[in-house]
């Protein structure tokens, strides 16, 4: 797991560094992630074949598309099962939306329109056919987001006040990649159970660790938790420093925190019940932003920290 991790974020910090040619430094970022995953993938199978480790859990049938045996559920079993589902539904919706905001930050400079909401109604029709098979939902966010976007941008490192940050030029707007993607994701049905059994789950931890620390990188949150251990003269000169008071800005950061720590709970939380609630919480979150966070910290504030720029 910390293997993958290491190779992905090496080679994902690789275009900052001298060495080869600036096109084959940014090819080696852009393809951090699946480079890291099958090197580890073959260390793993092949060099510790001896050593019993947890592989990717598949159990082969004669056929994937077997009718749900509907027949058999009951009314309450039917009525519990819409409520999740809805509950799930919220969970895309939100998701879905959250994901939409941040690809089409202004800072990312995109141009093209968009298509979240058909991408949403085209998910949920496709997740109503699995449904029928008893088949696990597609998730509606993949590939939006901000790492797709970053892997097809021109990015230029500049300097401001002595702080060197990372801007976005343009970026080469396509519907190829996010076609790719979707086919390799459907052919690798093909693929089970070999050769998707050789990769070893530890790999798999590693990639989502290795998401989550690339999206880290450039979030406000985590700059704003980083100014909690700078001095006052060390600190970037973003738009929200020049705006809001110190005191403010740490007062938002710990409510964050604090909420980040909730959600955290429910959502990590061994208990199956309280990952089902996971969604509420989230929608929960909602009117304590808009109604008792302006009673903490003043509105103009909060929009400042708000706002990108």
């Amino acid at each position: 797991m910390f293997g993958t991790v290491w190779l992905g974020h090496t080679l994902y910090q690789f275009k900052k560094s001298p060495y080869l040619h600036s096109r084959v430094r940014e090819l080696l970022s852009d393809c951090a992630l699946p480079i890291s995953v099958l090197t580890f993938s073959t260390v793993g199978s092949y060099f510790f074949q001896d050593i019993r480790i947890s592989l990717f859990n598949y159990v082969e049938t004669e056929n994937l598309f077997v009718m749900a045996p509907f027949g058999s559920m009951s009314m309450a079993a039917i009525a519990s099962s819409m409520g999740l589902g809805f509950i799930l539904s919220m969970l895309f919706f939100i998701e879905q939306n959250i994901v939409a905001s941040l690809t089409n930050a202004p800072e990312n400079r995109l141009v093209k329109g968009t298509a979240y909401h058909w991408d949403l109604l085209l998910i949920a029709l496709i997740n109503i056919g699995l449904s029928t098979y008893g088949l696990p939902w597609i998730h509606a966010a993949y590939p939006h987001s901000p790492m797709h976007v970053r892997a097809l941008a021109y990015v230029e490192e500049r300097v401001e006040h002595g702080h060197i940050y990372e801007t976005i030029v343009c970026v080469k707007e396509t519907r190829l990649t996010s076609l790719v993607a979707n086919l390799l994701v459907g052919l690798s049905i093909f693929l089970l159970p070999l050769p998707l059994q050789w990769i070893p789950q530890p790999v798999l931890y590693g990639l989502f660790l290795y998401i989550a620390l690339t999206s880290i990188d450039g979030s406000q949150l985590f700059e704003r938790v980083a100014l909690l251990l700078k001095e006052q003269t060390a600190y970037p000169p973003t738009h929200y420093i020049r705006r809001v008071p110190q005191r403010k800005i740490h007062y938002f950061t710990g409510l964050q925190v604090l909420q980040l720590i909730i959600l955290c709970g429910f959502g990590m939380s061994p208990l199956t019940y309280m990952k089902m609630i996971f969604p509420l919480i989230m929608i929960f979150m909602i009117p304590i932003r808009y109604n008792l966070l302006p009673k903490i910290i003043e509105s103009k504030y909060l929009d400042a920290m708000d706002a990108e720029h």
